[in-house]
């Protein structure tokens, strides 16, 4: 080897590894100002925001301004429409309730689309949800709870179900304002003090503003539960304190927003002057380094580029530029400087396997052909068309002139090639999926654009056919991590190590066990035992839901039939029960052929249902449909989470429920809040009235179970007598509690089961 490549070899060496760390720092910074740039404009748009929703909180009527208030946000054509329709509908809202929905959803939106936790400290993290959900939920149902009493107050009878609706709405405001509360207690005062100090202050204006709304509200509470009349109903106190809470929950979402636009600032100043530091070293370098391989490496670059124009740049069967030579524009456009916004469009055909196998290779030749004639037809003058793999195409736009053109492009590929065409003596439709990938003016990354796109094409398969989907970040994390979840998860579904714990429920008066609720784990070796939090997640995105539901089922109604010969008590099963299960047409015959495979009564079966399910509407109807087909097989029906969810009252009117189990919220030091005590009372008692059983969940004291056993409370669960147990303890606790040389234990004797 000559002198000349000996001296290129040895300066590339030294100078790869600093060139590589700088570019990917300084990409990596520029990425960062990019996404706090998007955190501000989102940040500024919703202090804007602020003037209109206190006008529609005070009914004023909303000007067509707010239309175009979120129209300079960097989103996504599919975000900008989902705003624009919010804020029509926040525009011409007919009440205030329904002005503060569509407001609160807006502002979720754009806090979900600039993504502020991946930028700010963990304590301002915390601030976003505020400003995204809770503080304009404290206002909504603060809002609601006095339409509710002054609606209960015109009423001439008052009724159970006017009862629970002040109750049931009483519950929600305290749930919203104390979460505010407690977030703005815990992690303000952790903030910098030079930079919080009204922070501090308008969250203290909010707490005393809350304190007097809840005093208030309790009033009206009070008054409620012993009206027979409207009249006897107080609650102009509380319409006089709502007010003075919006005002102060308002001025509270402001300063929030206007302390982390602040925080963002600074951090974007501090990343500009960073950057411009390294780079300014960084181009003193690359100049030098420029020097000297110009110098040396004439000979060099003649003959490499030789070498390469003799390697094979296309792909034989289209004649288009293979993915070779894909990477090679890509690195070439890389290092060219360009500043403009570019794109990587990647299709695939879905099915083309079975195209194959049915007509032949050579008819799936024809098709590859065809669909690389139609990309290049509707791809524009100056794109790159590459076939990259089997059945892969990209198309690389390195001038982007409009920021939805390639998006644009996407939707006229799926539409094309769906559409229903002749090839030689066969008809048919090809199924594709598109992902896009795109890079920011100004922050060139080739390498990244060919993961991403990758990562968008997973993203749409999985969505289904004919999709289209634009590369998130979230993407990237979300695919590594829940990709190895998965394949573990496999395993553990083939060697029976996804299995459920039961948590006991036990009667109060007698102490004896009634049922067990199956809760999933995922039982390891050596590492103990997963919670569902740490795989359900991945279970849904590889399509393992299924498996892992049946599962459990089958071994908790195997459990059940050992159980039931060992319980001196009827003993049920509880089973949580999702809501796209019970919206399948096969739900219910499904059911009960397991139930009856293991030889269980389906009256030893308790479903247990969230309320959440029926707040779709589209939803709800099919999950009617087989509820009440079930409950009509016989089957337990259990409401889940009662008292926190805003169908509590229709959910207990449309479905036939044998039971409710009250939330952990409203149970959780109930012997020793008065307040908390007037909402778990009033949720037994109107329970109670209409023939319903109670069960409550999270019980920890002896304390909470006597006042719950006091206040008419039948059923509880919890850690103050078991814990989740696998199915040989359980079985051991009814064999200890119930077996028929053993007295039954009496209340006050739980801890004997832990």
């Amino acid at each position: 080897m000559s002198i000349h490549r000996w001296l290129i070899a040895i300066v590339l060496l030294l100078l790869a590894p600093c060139f590589l760390f700088a570019s990917l720092w300084i990409r990596n910074t520029l990425d960062a100002v990019y996404h706090v740039d998007r955190g501000l404009d989102g940040l500024e748009a919703l202090s804007t925001f602020a003037p209109y929703i206190r006008d529609a909180t005070m009914g004023t009527q909303t000007p067509a301004t707010v239309l175009n208030l979120f129209d300079s946000l960097d989103l996504s054509p599919k975000a900008h429409s989902k705003l624009h329709a919010e804020l029509a509908a926040f525009q011409k809202a007919e009440s205030v309730i329904s002005a503060l929905r569509s407001a609160r959803a807006a502002a979720r939106d754009v806090l979900h689309e600039i993504n502020i936790p991946v930028i700010v400290d963990i304590h301002e993290t915390e601030l976003t949800y505020l400003i995204s959900d809770t503080l304009l939920s404290v206002i909504l149902q603060s809002s609601a709870m006095v339409q509710t009493g002054a609606r209960v107050a015109r009423k001439l009878d008052v009724n159970a179900w006017d009862k629970m609706a002040v109750t049931v709405q009483g519950g929600q405001v305290k749930v919203e304002a104390d979460a505010v509360s407690r977030v703005t207690a815990a992690h303000i005062p952790q903030l910098p003090a030079d930079k919080s100090a009204a922070l501090l202050a308008l969250s203290a204006n909010y707490r005393e503003a809350n304190s007097a709304y809840q005093r208030e509200g309790s009033k009206l509470l009070a008054t409620t539960l012993e009206a027979n009349t409207g009249s006897d109903i107080n609650y102009r106190p509380v319409f006089d304190a709502f007010p003075l809470l919006a005002d102060a929950s308002l001025g509270l979402w402001s300063g929030t927003i206007n302390y982390l636009i602040a925080d963002l600032e600074d951090i974007r100043d501090a990343k500009l002057l960073a950057v411009t530091t390294a780079s300014a070293a960084g181009v003193f370098i690359i100049l030098l380094a420029l020097g000297m391989v110009s110098m040396l490496a004439r000979n060099l670059a003649v003959r490499t580029a030789k070498t390469i124009d003799q390697l094979g740049y296309h792909d034989p069967l289209t004649n288009l530029p293979n993915r070779r030579a894909l990477v090679k524009a890509l690195n070439e456009e890389n290092g060219s400087g360009n500043k403009q916004p570019s794109g990587l469009l990647l299709l695939d055909i879905r099915h083309f396997k079975s195209i194959n196998s049915r007509y032949g290779d050579q008819f799936g030749d024809l098709i590859l052909k065809h669909a690389a004639r139609m990309i290049e037809d509707a791809a524009s003058d100056g794109d790159m068309i590459a076939r990259t793999g089997g059945t892969e195409f990209m198309v690389l736009r390195t001038h982007m002139a409009c920021k939805d053109g390639l998006n644009s492009l996407a939707h006229d590929l799926i539409k094309k090639l769906g559409r229903e065409r002749r090839y030689e003596s066969h008809t048919l439709r090809l199924d594709c999926c598109i992902g896009l990938s795109e890079t920011p003016q100004g922050t060139w990354t080739s390498d990244a654009l060919l993961t991403d796109v990758s990562l968008a094409v997973r993203h749409a398969k999985q969505a289904g056919a004919s999709r289209i989907a634009t590369f998130d970040p979230q993407m990237r994390s979300n695919f590594d991590t829940q990709t190895q979840v998965a394949k573990e998860l496999r395993t553990a579904l083939e060697t029976g190590r996804i299995v459920p714990w039961f948590q006991p429920q036990v009667c109060i008066h007698s102490g004896t066990i009634v049922g067990a609720e199956a809760l999933v784990r995922w039982v390891d070796t050596p590492d103990g035992v997963r919670y569902p939090g740490a795989f359900l997640g991945a279970a849904a995105e590889a399509g393992y839901m299924d498996a892992v539901d049946e599962a459990v089922r089958r071994q908790a109604l195997e459990m059940t039939l050992r159980a039931s010969r060992l319980s001196r008590a009827s003993f049920h099963v509880g089973l949580n029960v999702s809501a796209s299960m019970l919206m399948d047409e096969r739900c219910v015959d499904r059911l009960l052929a397991e139930v009856t495979a293991a030889g269980v009564l389906p009256s030893q079966v308790n479903l247990e249902i969230l309320e959440a399910v029926m707040i779709d509407e589209y939803s709800s109807a099919p999950i009617l449909s087989n509820v009440a087909r079930l409950s009509e097989l016989g089957f337990f029906i259990e409401l889940d989470d009662f008292g926190t969810g805003h169908s509590s009252i229709s959910s207990l009117r449309d479905l036939k429920v044998d039971r409710v189990k009250i939330d952990r919220s409203f149970v959780h030091g109930v012997d020793r809040n008065s307040e908390l005590q007037r909402f778990t009372r009033a949720l037994i008692q109107l329970a109670r009235s209409l023939d319903i059983s109670i069960l409550a969940e999270g019980v920890e004291t002896e304390g909470e179970s006597a006042w719950l056993a006091a206040n008419g409370c039948q059923i509880v669960q919890g850690y103050l007598i078991s814990k989740a147990v696998p199915q040989d303890k359980l079985i051991a606790q009814l064999t200890e509690m119930n077996g028929k040389d053993h007295p039954i234990p009496q209340q006050g004797t739980f801890g004997a089961l832990h």
